[in-house]
Formats: C-alpha cells, sequence, structure tokens
C-alpha cells in the first residue's frame, strides 16, 4: 500500500458540514476571487498570530477559514499558484539571530470531528498494521520551541520560525525557572516542547494590568509568545515562563518509541507532558474525552489533545507531508460559544484615557456562567464586522479571560438595525479623541476627565497600592461629584464635617474611613510609586525601585541610564519614570502629599534590618487558596521576612506553600521532591517568624 498518498489530510468534517463539498462551482471567475479573498485573509491573520501575537479570531474560527480554503483548492489544485501562504506559518521577527532546524519542526494537522480521528487511526493501520499502539496527551496551548543541549548545558533555544529556520531565542529562556540549563547528559540533545504562561500567572498579570488601568491580555498563549519574543530579557523574565517537553528531535529516534522518549527526558529533570496509551479507536476516543474532563487538573491551558504513533518504526514508515507528519494529528477542542442578543454598545474610559467599546448582552450562560459583557475589541473590529446594536451574535470564551463576540447573524437582523458610528469625542466629558501612531485605541486626553479621575483615585487607594479600606469606587465618585476630590492629595485633605452629611455615611463609618486614610500615610514607598499610575510601573518594579532607591527624592534624581541600568527595567520603563518625574505638575503632587505627610521613604531601610527567620533567604511557591490570606498578602508576609516567592515549582526551590485546591503544582513538588508547606505549619513558621523580629 502506498502510506503517502493514504495519509495526505483532508479538511475537517466539521468544515465540510459548515461550508459543503466543494462542487456547487464550476471553478468560474466568482470562486477564483472568494478563494483569493479567503487566502488574503488567512495570511493576514498568520501574520497577526505568528508574527504579533495578537490574533483577531479564535483558532476554531481560523480554523474553519482554513477548512473552506482547502476545500476550494483541493477542487481546484492548480490555484496553489496564486498562495500567499507559508504552509505552516512563520514566527521569525527582527532583532533575532536565525538558526536552521536539523529536522524540520512541522506543525500538526488538526481536527474538530471524532470520525477524523476514526479515519487517521483506520490509515496508520492499514498503512503498518494492527500492532500499532498510539499515545495520547494533551494540547498545551504555548508556543512550540526546540532546545538544544551539548556538553551538558543548553546552548540554544529556537522558536518553530517557518518550519525550517527559527529564531535564537536562548537568552529569554534561560530565564524560564522550571527549566534546567544543565543536564547529566554530555552528547548533542534535541528537546523539543512548549513555552507556556500558567494559568495562575496569567490572572496574576491581568490582575496587576487592571489595577493599572490597562487591558486585559485576551489569552496565555499569546502573552506567552509575545513575552518570549521581548528583546528585553529582563522584561521577559517578569513574566514567569515556563516549559513542558512532548519529544525529542535529534536523536529522538535512538529510542524504540515516544514513550521511552519521554521517561529519558524526564530522567534529565526536564517537565514532561503526561500521556494515555491506547491501541483502538475506542480507547483513544476514551483518552480524549478524560483528557477535556481533566482540563481543569492542568496549570496551563489546554486546546485539545495530540493522537501520536508511539512505535518510531511506524512512525518512520509513515511519514510527513510537507506541513506535519502523518504519524500525528491534533484533536482541538470545539469552544464553548452561546448565542444571545446585543443589546447596547458602550463606550467605557479607562484610567489611561483609553476609550473601549463593550458589548452590553441579553444574560446567557456560557461554560459555567452568565455572560452579560463581551469585548469588542475595537472601532476597527466592529466596523470590519459590522456588529450593530439589536443584533443576534455568537459568544465565544476559548481560553479568553473575557468572552469575545466571534459572529453575526445578520439574517435576524432588526430591520431598524443602523451601523455603529464610533465617536469622535469622549463620551464622558466631550473632548476630541485621539488615536496615536501604531495604535489601534483612541484615548481622551483631557487629563480633568471625570472617569479618568475617578479610575485614577480609585487605583491609588486600591488594595494593591496604598490600601485605604473604605475608600472604593462609589464612594470617591460621591466625594468626586461633590468637588471633594480630584487629586491625591485631596484624599489626604478629607475631614470628618463634610463627609457625614452624605447618605449612609455615619460618624462611625466616617472615622473608620478617616483612620485608614491615615494609616496609610505610613504606607511603604513602593506602594506609593505603584499608586502614582506611572506608565508600566507596577507593583514589582515599583518593589525594585525602593529597594535601589529607598527614597522618592532619590528615584526622582535617577538619569536615564541608572534606571536603565538597575534590574528587569529597560529602555521603556525608565523613559517612562523619567518623563513622569520631569513634569512639574507631577513634581508638585509629590510635595503636596510630602506636606501633607505621607511617607516618602526612608534610606536607612527597616526591612534590611530584620533578624533571620524560616524564610531568610530561601524562595517558595504558592498555590491553592488559604483562610487566613490572599495569596498577595501572603506573598508580601514572606518577602517582609526575607524570602522570595516565584511562579514556578523546580528542585531549586525551599517549599510549595500549599493551600485548598492545590493541583497541578503539588502533583509536581511532590514529584521532584520538594517539601511542602500546609496552611497549619505556614502560622507556625509566621509566627516564629514574627518572635525573631
Amino acid at each position: 500500500m502506498d502510506c503517502h498518498r493514504q495519509f495526505e489530510p483532508n479538511a475537517p468534517t466539521m468544515e465540510r458540514e459548515i461550508f459543503g463539498d466543494g462542487h456547487g462551482d464550476a471553478g468560474g471567475k466568482d470562486a477564483l476571487e472568494k478563494f483569493l479573498s479567503i487566502d488574503r485573509e488567512i495570511t493576514r491573520h498568520n501574520g497577526l498570530y505568528y508574527g504579533e501575537n495578537a490574533p483577531e479570531i479564535s483558532d476554531f474560527t481560523y480554523d474553519q477559514l482554513k477548512a473552506e480554503w482547502e476545500t476550494m483548492l483541493a477542487a481546484h489544485p492548480r490555484w496553489i499558484i496564486h498562495s500567499q501562504q507559508s504552509p505552516i506559518g512563520d514566527d521569525r521577527r527582527r532583532g533575532f539571530s536565525k538558526m536552521q532546524h536539523r529536522i524540520p519542526m512541522l506543525s500538526l494537522s488538526n481536527t474538530y470531528g471524532r470520525e477524523d480521528v476514526s479515519a487517521f487511526i483506520r490509515n496508520v493501520r492499514n498503512c503498518v498494521g494492527d500492532s500499532v499502539t498510539f499515545a495520547v496527551e494533551p494540547k498545551v496551548d504555548g508556543l512550540a520551541i526546540s532546545l538544544i543541549y551539548d556538553g551538558g548545558r543548553l546552548r540554544h533555544a529556537i522558536t518553530r520560525g517557518n518550519g525550517v529556520e527559527g529564531d535564537d531565542v536562548t537568552r529569554n529562556v534561560l530565564n524560564i525557572e522550571n527549566l534546567p540549563k544543565e543536564i547529566p547528559h554530555i552528547a548533542p540533545l534535541e528537546v523539543r516542547g512548549e513555552i507556556y504562561i500558567s494559568l495562575e500567572d496569567f490572572a496574576r498579570i491581568n490582575e496587576g494590568r487592571s489595577r493599572d488601568g490597562l487591558d486585559p491580555f485576551a489569552n496565555a498563549r499569546n502573552l506567552a509568545a509575545g513575552s518570549l519574543k521581548l528583546l528585553n530579557p529582563d522584561r521577559a523574565r517578569e513574566r514567569h515562563l515556563q516549559f513542558i517537553a512532548y519529544e525529542m528531535g535529534i536523536y529522538g529516534e535512538n529510542f524504540p518509541d515516544h514513550v521511552a522518549v519521554l521517561g529519558a527526558i524526564a530522567s534529565l529533570g526536564i517537565p514532561t507532558n503526561g500521556h494515555w496509551l491506547a491501541d483502538g479507536d475506542g480507547a483513544v476516543w476514551d483518552a480524549i474525552v478524560r483528557c477535556r474532563e481533566g482540563r481543569s487538573r492542568y496549570a496551563f491551558a489546554i486546546d485539545g489533545a495530540v493522537i501520536k504513533v508511539n512505535g518510531h518504526v511506524h512512525r518512520d514508515r509513515l511519514g510527513s507531508i510537507a506541513s506535519a507528519p502523518r504519524w500525528a494529528i491534533a484533536y482541538k477542542y470545539a469552544p464553548d460559544r452561546a448565542t444571545t442578543r446585543l443589546l447596547a454598545i458602550k463606550l467605557q474610559v479607562g484610567r489611561t484615557g483609553i476609550v473601549a467599546p463593550v458589548a452590553h448582552l441579553e444574560p446567557v450562560e456560557l461554560a459555567g456562567s452568565t455572560i452579560q459583557r463581551a469585548t469588542l475589541h475595537n472601532g476597527d473590529e466592529i466596523a470590519r464586522h459590522d456588529i450593530r446594536e439589536g443584533d443576534t451574535v455568537t459568544v465565544e470564551k476559548a481560553g479568553e479571560v473575557i468572552p469575545a463576540i466571534v459572529a453575526v447573524d445578520v439574517h435576524l437582523r432588526p430591520d431598524s438595525s443602523q451601523p455603529f458610528i464610533y465617536p469622535s469625542h469622549c463620551p464622558a466629558c466631550e473632548e476630541p479623541l485621539y488615536r496615536f501612531d501604531g495604535e489601534v485605541a483612541w484615548r481622551c486626553i483631557n487629563p480633568n476627565c471625570p472617569p479618568q479621575i475617578i479610575r485614577r483615585l480609585e487605583h491609588f487607594a486600591s488594595k494593591g497600592a496604598m490600601d485605604i479600606h473604605s475608600l472604593g469606587g462609589q464612594r470617591i465618585a460621591l466625594f468626586h461629584g461633590a468637588g471633594l476630590l480630584d487629586r491625591f492629595s485631596d484624599i489626604y485633605r478629607l475631614h470628618a464635617a463634610p463627609l457625614e452629611n452624605f447618605p449612609k455615611l455615619g460618624k462611625k463609618s466616617v472615622q473608620g474611613l478617616l483612620l485608614a486614610i491615615e494609616a496609610s500615610k505610613e504606607r511603604p514607598l513602593w506602594r506609593l510609586l505603584h499608586g502614582l499610575g506611572i506608565p508600566h510601573v507596577g507593583a514589582q518594579v515599583a518593589k525594585l525601585l525602593e529597594k535601589k532607591w529607598p527614597t522618592m527624592e532619590m528615584i526622582m534624581g535617577a538619569t536615564l541610564e541608572n534606571l536603565q541600568n538597575c534590574d528587569t527595567i529597560g529602555g521603556t520603563i525608565a523613559e517612562s519614570i523619567t518623563s513622569f518625574f520631569r513634569s512639574d505638575s507631577n513634581r508638585q503632587l509629590i510635595d503636596e502629599l510630602a506636606s501633607l505627610g505621607v511617607s516618602m521613604g526612608n534610606a536607612t531601610d527597616p526591612s534590611e534590618i530584620r533578624a533571620p527567620s524560616p524564610f531568610s533567604g530561601k524562595s517558595f511557591v504558592i498555590t491553592g487558596s488559604f483562610q487566613a490570606f490572599t495569596r498577595e498578602e501572603l506573598r508580601e508576609e514572606i518577602e517582609r521576612r526575607g524570602g522570595t516567592v516565584r511562579s514556578a515549582v523546580s528542585k531549586n526551590i525551599h517549599g510549595l506553600i500549599v493551600g485548598a485546591g492545590a493541583g497541578g503544582k503539588l502533583v509536581e513538588a511532590r514529584r521532584l521532591g520538594v517539601e511542602t508547606v500546609d496552611e497549619a505549619h505556614l502560622h507556625r513558621l509566621l509566627s516564629e517568624s514574627t518572635d525573631k523580629e
């Protein structure tokens, strides 16, 4: 049997149902124009996905386009000469040196239908016999990478690129905590796997962006890919990238099968994925279902399951096509979708002035929660898809934190429907909106715009910044409307008499609020720096600044060169800090806060004069939830006692602090023999630390 011809991939069954069998048109001019239009659209989305890590559509929607393209091409093979596409996309970027893969780094054929999985298994058996077994693995939604070890050391880390050549991102990969830089294996070795950001770290990063008034990242995969391609390795380190292996390249053929390869990789201390072994259609499908049902146990995002032929002899016989191996296929889990009605498009003004469109929906159940809002990204997206108020829309949640509108049913559009016109003026203050070069967002640049003022004050008083209890968004809006709050310094001018006149604010509430404001004056300097809302200066950067320059005066006097020489602070952050403090109005604000008693730091940092504690000089990872602390509070307690909190479990940490609902990190810690600390033991350690202070 000709195995190669037997294995040419077909469009996914799901797509044939959506788009038909491709025989409706004999191949005239209109059909070619449609093919070229789809080809251009796919090429554009490839650029957004691989080049910019900013896709506008989900994998599911992209696969629909690709399947329609493949169906048309199958009917008219000569049209391939008109295609602009690379077979597997291209993630190479300027600024990185290039390196060729010794063995091409291919992608996988995707399917969403069980019948296609069955056809894959049937075709494999027809080619190599019934004795074949399959390994089924969770498909990590990350960025493919090739690691080259030589002489026991990690020498190169290369992205997939165009499959033949990729970007050398070794400097950034060397910062990955759970990846050993040295292994007990001298001969050259290639390990292939995925770079990802854990769902836990992804949530933490987005929480920080929300506190800073920035839009959240759409999903963990795009953030991981973008972080890996940062030219500043210190910036990349902040994102806490992680690695998990799924194959060997060079010298992988020395092992009899895939399971042996995974065992060899794991024995070197390199994290590997779990797998199920299956010997037929039913067992493979059962593993796919179990993988989907168990997605919540994993620390990373999973968008499907990969089915691989286990034996290397069988793989060699099956071979590959230009873009994918014939011995593996990816079954993609279809995203969670729901249909509802778009009631209104509202514009929301953020702390930084970005005016973002938000879809207000008829409530609908999706992925276990009630959805009433969805992102519309920006004005260009609304115009491109002609999204209108009153439309019946499809909402999707496929790994994204925020649901997105992915389709409009124009057949159900009301006759009175009108295109949405993006305003030219701010909906809050009516000042003109501006769009700067390289940005898709429209901004209100009026510093006196009420929503911006309220959100700046809310951020300043938030738990992650100055931590002023009882001064939340509603009260800030109330006080701002009454003319009591405009600037941060106004918070420290509040007094009892006018506040007690507000409804639901009795003497006791006012006294509690004023005590919280007074207590905030003694907060650490990093909290003030974070609260000021300096662009690109979140809590972690603020802590680094305080450690290097423990007074506000010293930070204000730091030069651009001084700042750039500080760990993890690159040119963009350094320029943002110096620009902020060059402003006369910002310097005046600092003077006002100081005159009102707000601490501006201490040149003799008392945190540096501490007795040894069980946490001193040690690093920990936190997982699960705790009764007595939020995770951020626990991080601060450990750091105050001289410890460090990391994001990834590795054999180099001193302990895993385990709360309720711990999952993948606890499993990994046990595998590596890392000590675990439960909440009761944690309280004893914290108490012991307090006694010594």
